[in-house]
């Protein structure tokens, strides 16, 4: 099953570098996409499906999703301490467990679950308010004491805990293989994607979109979406708007495969100190945010930082100690200041959408953006109202803060 998984999303990319390497690149389009990740590609498929025609996706790099979405955990929960954001992944969800059937392309989402576990009562007190927006909204999520967490992952320590909270219908992909499958079936509503193409500036006439400048030439366009993740601000700049979005790095570490733990366990989320885990090819995925970490474009892995990672892991799963770390890598964060998505149009720049900002939740609300950028871009009533994520809302002092986040 393995092999031929990624035998499956070998011969995806293969045939996407071979295509952009064939086409040469449009002059005219109606909507160009900048970013090829998974947001760029979800909005792509969803904006084809929707009937819109001369749809072109550029992405800087060789490859799609090779940036930021192939760098992330591929975790899907739907456990968020807002509405907005459980809204959107909750539809986001629905779409991974049909995905099939709603794009053509086959992907594997496990649902092995979210366990969030507290060690301070605190933010099990935070916990239980969360459950309850939760269940208001019908997701199934239930509240764990101590003992009821050992029952569900035996190879935890659960002496410090104070409770948890747990739903079945989260879980993991693999970033890369659902942003190929958007991609495949983008292309086969006639979307084009060109790789190695740069956005370097976009041209207004007076305060409407006229063209995107790239450094392989010139796409005429009425329409341009923001998808660039980490890069986003610096394409917002293009056009004169401001964005309230910054980089910065988030480490990822992997043991050698390791049999003393199950190989479908739920991503266990350690809140209080911030360390998550899950398996992963047989090994422990782990990682966690560095509070001192300065905004910017850094991919270095910081080995001393992977100490800090570890200690935490092993007081959990005490079990680790058996295990080796294997190797480590670094991605990027698109992170707003309340933590929150910005999506929809911008008032002074007629064309421009922004599909930006996910603060660490792109992958997982990938398939609902997707959706309803498309909405947005046809006037149509959305999916979800995302209007308290409008770029306006950091003026008029209305954030929306998400606690959940780690």
């Amino acid at each position: 099953m393995i092999l031929k998984k990624k035998t499956m999303i070998f011969n995806r990319i293969f045939f996407h570098k071979l295509c952009s390497r064939r086409l040469k690149l449009k002059n005219r389009a109606n909507a160009v996409i900048i970013g090829g990740g998974v947001i760029g590609a979800s909005i792509a498929f969803f904006l084809s499906k929707a009937g819109v025609k001369d749809i072109v996706v550029i992405e800087k790099e060789e490859l799609l999703g090779s940036a930021s979405t192939g760098l992330c955990a591929g975790g899907i929960r739907q456990q968020f301490g807002t509405e907005i954001n459980t809204k959107l992944c909750m539809e986001s969800v629905k779409i991974f467990e049909n995905f099939k059937e709603i794009t053509g392309e086959p992907i594997e989402f496990i649902q092995a679950g979210y366990l969030f576990v507290a060690a301070k009562e605190d933010t099990m007190n935070h916990f239980r308010k969360n459950a309850a927006m939760h269940k208001s909204l019908g997701l199934d999520v239930h509240i764990l004491s101590p003992e009821q967490i050992k029952e569900k992952v035996p190879f935890a320590n659960t002496e410090d805990l104070a409770g948890g909270t747990f739903c079945q219908s989260d879980g993991f992909a693999d970033p890369n293989e659902v942003t190929q499958a958007f991609a495949s079936a983008a292309r086969k509503n006639g979307v084009e994607f060109y790789n190695k193409v740069e956005a370097v500036g976009i041209k207004l006439n007076g305060n409407k979109i006229s063209a995107v400048v790239t450094n392989q030439g010139e796409i005429e366009t009425p329409l341009v979406v923001n998808a660039a993740g980490a890069w986003a601000r610096e394409i917002a700049k293009m056009v004169n708007v401001e964005l309230p979005v910054l980089p910065y790095r988030r480490q990822i570490f992997i043991t050698e495969p390791f049999k003393e733990i199950p190989d479908v366990i739920p991503m266990i989320v350690d809140f209080d100190c911030g360390v998550y885990m899950r398996k992963e090819s047989g090994g422990v995925l782990m990682g966690k945010a560095d509070p001192n970490e300065v905004p910017g474009i850094n991919l270095h892995v910081d080995w001393d930082f992977m100490t800090t990672i570890v200690e935490h892991a092993l007081n959990r799963i005490p079990v680790l100690e058996k295990a080796n770390i294997m190797r480590g890598w670094a991605g990027l964060y698109e992170i707003t200041p309340d933590h929150h998505a910005i999506l929809g149009k911008v008032p002074q720049v007629e064309g421009f959408i922004l599909a930006n900002g996910f603060s660490g939740h792109g992958f997982m609300q990938a398939p609902a953006v997707g959706k309803i950028i498309s909405e947005i871009i046809l006037d149509k009533k959305t999916t979800i109202d995302v209007s308290e994520l409008r770029y306006e809302r950091f003026k008029e002092g209305k954030m929306i803060y998400e606690g959940q986040v780690f």
